[in-house]
């Protein structure tokens, strides 16, 4: 089975956001599990390419106006049956950072045509879209045609990010103007890459089953959720995994000292040098939560920082890593001077730091207002901390209470509080403790499963009768 896999950012050449970590994981666990599978994503100047012997593969020339642009195409091998291609081309790509530019919709245009070409070689059974940069990658499957006739999906990792432009902006496309329809690529008068891709894909997966169901309602569609809804029976929710090799308390060169499940005493070790670095006493007997991610409202934090501050008469600490909206970065920095010794900040992301607060953290923050499917939750878990969760999205499928972590379901200070007193409540039954996070690192949270819902998704698509 051969696919093609298209996305705007990949681990660990370069990343934004929890897209790049399915890029980086999801194509591999396919090759490993015998599919031939070629990857393609933009050859950023900013990439971080290491050792990677890449080679001029080629180039194609997607349309562009009124005439053609060249896409450069490097390659590189990266394993046994996944192939790499960078498209490169200085106008779009050699900037400081992959998004944010009033031209992101012609420069993902111009990267979802060279995936197009590249597909037309390559010959794939699947091409495979992720999110509004390569939406409109189906589209041209379906319109221009493909000389094998490939099967088209499109997943969603976050339906809040959309591509949308003036009407004006559909001529970046190259598609024919008839294509600009309710039924296409025109959404309520104006360009939507992302809606193009969910109309033309043979079939659309978001990222957690749970998340699937909730981008068909009003609360969550973000304005797309009648297009997604009348498309309901080809909506198929495929819970992301986590890289094993990166995330193993076993073998992690970043943390003091390794451990697993038979040697769960040494995660006192993790939690001392954790404490160090963000400036904390170690105290044995206190508990410390942990956040780690973007500091934006999405993720909680207005309503962890409010239950952070009614909370500091308890004996627990606070560490937060991350970075983010200033309004929250404020807030945070000011609560850490406020009560030195109880609140750690460090308004950063350091991949180093995240593997310290995941080994050495007691109880893992992810208060979502949503959240397609997290990794952090799963993460936490490997290293036997345990989550508290708002369940909503992948949150909820991955975490159970009282057998992995700790849940709660209205978005108020006041709920998140009343879950951290249940994880208080835990810290002190040593005995319920152990179980627990014992019961979560045996959780298994791999790509094997994953990979396997995908091919049988591959084999159903390839079954149909065009």
């Amino acid at each position: 089975m051969r696919v093609l896999f298209a996305a705007a950012e990949v681990n660990p050449f370069i990343k934004v956001g929890g897209l790049a970590d399915v890029a980086g994981s999801l194509p591999k666990a396919l090759a490993e599990a015998g599919c031939d599978v070629h990857l393609v994503m933009p050859h950023y100047a900013t990439a971080s390419w290491g050792q990677l012997p890449m080679r001029q593969w080629g180039s194609v020339y997607p349309p562009m106006g009124y005439g053609r642009e060249e896409a450069e195409v490097f390659s590189a091998q990266l394993s046994p049956g996944l192939t790499l291609y960078a498209v490169a081309n200085g106008a779009y790509f050699s900037r400081e950072r992959p998004y944010g530019f009033p031209d992101d919709l012609r420069r993902f245009a111009f990267f979802s045509k060279a995936a197009y070409e590249i597909a037309r070689l390559v010959e794939p059974d699947t091409v495979h879209a992720n999110d509004w940069h390569t939406g409109l990658l189906p589209a041209y499957v379906k319109v221009f045609g493909c000389p094998c006739n490939p099967n088209t999906v499109i997943t969603i990792h976050n339906l809040a990010f959309q591509g949308v432009g003036a009407w004006e902006d559909f001529v970046y496309s190259s598609l024919p103007w008839t294509e600009f329809n309710p039924d296409g690529a025109e959404f309520f008068g104006r360009f939507n890459m992302l809606k193009t891709g969910l109309v033309y894909s043979d079939a659309i997966t978001a990222v957690s089953p749970t998340y699937a169901r909730e981008i068909q309602t009003e609360e969550f569609g973000e304005g797309l959720h009648e297009v997604i809804a009348a498309r309901a029976e080809r909506v198929h929710g495929i819970l992301n995994g986590i890289d094993y090799e990166e995330w193993d308390p076993a073998a992690d060169k970043h943390i003091k000292a390794q451990f697993d499940v038979e040697s769960l005493e040494r995660k006192e070790a993790n939690k001392a040098a954790m404490l160090a670095e963000f400036g904390l006493e170690h105290r044995h007997e206190t508990p410390v939560f942990a956040f780690v991610g973007r500091l934006y409202e999405q993720k909680g934090v207005d309503i962890m920082v409010d239950s952070i501050e009614g909370l500091l008469r308890e004996d627990a600490q606070f560490v937060i890593l991350g970075q983010g909206s200033p309004q929250y970065e404020g807030a945070l920095r000011r609560l850490a001077e406020a009560n030195p010794g109880k609140v750690g900040v460090k308004l950063m992301f350091s991949n180093f730091l995240a593997h310290m607060v995941y080994a050495g953290a007691d109880f893992f923050l992810m208060p979502s207002r949503f959240e397609p499917c997290g990794l952090g939750q799963m993460i936490a878990m490997r290293y036997g901390t345990i989550p508290i969760v708002r369940a909503v999205g992948g949150l909820r499928d991955s975490v159970q209470e009282p057998e992995t972590g700790i849940v709660f379901w209205d978005y108020t200070e006041r709920d998140l509080r009343h879950a951290i007193h249940r994880a208080l409540a835990l810290w002190r039954d040593s005995e319920g403790l152990l179980a627990r996070r014992i019961r979560a690192m045996n959780a298994d949270f791999s790509w094997g499963k994953s990979t396997q819902e995908y091919m049988k998704l591959y084999r159903l698509l390839s079954q149909e009768v065009k």
